[in-house]
């Protein structure tokens, strides 16, 4: 397609001066309209008019083009920072333009490249021209981005530092978007840390900022935001008029997607969780391989998903969307995080204790904290994986630090899964106290599910309290952490079964009789059937 013989869908820089004015045009409308998952059209354009700008000497235009502001993505590399490593070198040294790139190249190096010590470089020239010039805006605008920066290495004290500082400046010069951007990164560090008064504090001016703005993405994103810090406490109807603000704002934003279907699936609404899931999946489906955000979004709401519900749907989805990010050279810390607590919750729904072993490693470094989709706890993640490694005392350590962590943020939805969780724990565990301990645990969960109509985790609740009820008052506790599934494969490779035998026995698929058997072989110590049906005999077993 031509466009006063400009061809559009190329890589080729801009043939002739006007041409590249029609693209710099072109990439500044691509930048207010298309959605989020379309940005790379913009950036192409953007690319192909400073190529031809730089080639032929004209650095101001160069320079004006890597200066135009867009809104990157966590891990989602737009092929940016090279032109403006180039522009760098069109502008006199420890200029004020020079630090305006710099701040912009460390952004882009940290957020998109994942290059943090390249980014911490390019924002210390910045502040050093600007400290050193008196200059307030260049100040101002370098410590907002690199807080985003700080903010996605998990950084979380220097991101708020920053963000509270660029806040301040922000307000003293009247700057409504850096004081948007700043108050965004507040309100997830606060949200993320447990620091919900605080966020809150942050997400209604953001929100009012953005709507003076009128600036799509801003808007988009701070009523996701609000609408997080809704659902973090159970309030479904607010996020849902945020939810439903946010979409009809920005229709293919996938923070909203992600996060709307989660909460209705909380709720029970299932349909309407599945038409923003599929919504989602059709974005993931239109993005390119590699670690962007669709991909790491999918690879973890898809098992959160089945956790609440229970159901199986689309693993295998997730599982391949999670590795898509990881097996990337470029990929970012925080979209490593994405898809490996994905590949945890999908541990746990297998019951992998290998995968389990895996993932409870990678998250060890951001205990006390939330998920940056979705607010479950860390803790209580890595509950779940130390539960299903069979180390039900970690366990239980890791679900006390969760349930502290909810009390004191307020985040009630995730206490009541928590209570639940720790339940299964103790339940399994089963020594003296812990019966009572699960009573209490699930009446406060069951409490908290009703208040707030979380249907699926009340139907959970109620299926295992009736378990307990039916149940003697001392039920068997077997060795090295079996379940009583595991026993029941066990006995029956004891008696030669083969695991067509056993999965035609137990009426379950014969992959899942593969997978006990893996489990069982791991937590006794066995590598074959001879030695798992020795280990069948010992007293007491069964």
């Amino acid at each position: 397609m031509l466009a006063k013989g400009v061809p559009l869908g190329s890589q080729d820089p801009a043939k002739g001066t006007e041409a590249a004015a029609l693209l710099f045009g072109l990439a500044r409308a691509q930048m207010a309209m298309v959605q989020r998952h379309e940005i790379l059209q913009a950036a192409d354009s953007l690319g192909r008019a400073f190529s031809h700008y730089a080639d032929t000497g004209d650095g101001e235009r160069a320079v004006e083009i890597t200066e135009y502001p867009y809104y990157s993505s966590y891990g989602q590399s737009l092929g940016v920072t090279k032109p403006i490593a180039r522009a760098l070198e069109l502008v006199p040294a420890e200029s004020h333009q020079e630090g305006r790139l710099l701040c912009r190249y460390g952004s882009l190096l940290g957020m998109e490249e994942g290059d943090y010590i390249g980014a911490q470089e390019a924002f210390a020239r910045a502040l050093s021209t600007a400290e050193r010039e008196s200059d307030t805006i260049l100040e101002m605008g370098t410590l907002a981005s690199a807080a985003r920066v700080d903010q996605s290495r998990h950084d979380y004290n220097e991101a708020l530092q920053k963000s509270l500082r660029a806040i301040e400046l922000a307000r003293q010069l009247n700057d409504l978007r850096v004081e948007v951007a700043a108050r965004f990164e507040a309100t997830s560090v606060l949200r993320i840390t447990g620091e919900l008064e605080q966020a809150r504090q942050h997400a209604l001016p953001m929100l009012k900022g953005a709507e003076r703005l009128r600036d799509r993405f801003w808007l988009s994103s701070a009523l996701n935001k609000n609408g997080f810090l809704c659902s973090s406490i159970g309030d479904w109807r607010s996020a849902r008029e945020f939810s439903d603000r946010g979409l009809a704002a920005s229709p293919g934003d996938y923070r909203n997607l992600a996060h709307r279907a989660e909460f209705e699936y909380e709720v029970g609404d299932f349909d309407q969780g599945r038409v923003h899931l599929e919504r989602l999946l059709e974005i993931m489906r239109l993005t390119p391989p590699g670690p962007r955000m669709p991909n790491t979004l999918s690879a973890q709401v898809i098992p959160l998903i089945a956790r609440i519900t229970g159901l199986g749907d689309r693993l295998e989805v997730a599982e391949g969307a999670a590795q898509t990010v990881l097996s990337s050279p470029s990929v970012t810390l925080i979209v490593a995080q994405f898809a490996v607590c994905g590949l945890g919750l999908l541990a746990v729904l297998r019951q992998d204790i290998v995968a389990a072993r895996q993932q409870y490693a990678s998250l060890q470094h951001v205990r006390g904290t939330t998920l940056q989709v979705g607010v479950v706890a860390i803790d209580r993640m890595l509950g779940l994986l130390a539960h299903t490694m069979g180390d039900l005392d970690q366990a239980m350590t890791h679900f006390e630090d969760a349930l502290a962590f909810c009390r004191k943020a307020g985040y009630r939805p995730e206490l009541a899964w928590t209570c639940c969780d720790y339940a299964d724990t103790l339940l399994q565990r089963n020594e003296p106290g812990d019966r009572d301990k699960v009573v209490s645990l699930l009446d406060e969960s069951l409490s908290i599910s009703t208040e707030l109509g979380m249907r699926p985790l009340m139907d959970r609740v109620a299926a295992i309290q009736e378990q307990i009820r039916l149940q003697p008052e001392s039920a068997p506790a077997y060795p090295d952490g079996l379940t009583q599934r595991e026993v029941e494969v066990l006995c029956l490779i004891a008696a030669g079964k083969t695991d067509r035998d056993i999965a035609e026995e137990l009426v379950i698929a014969e992959s899942t009789v593969r997978r006990h058997v893996s489990n069982i072989y791991a937590k006794i110590g066995a590598s074959n059937r001879v030695e798992a049906a020795t280990y069948a005999t010992r007293p007491g077993l069964v």
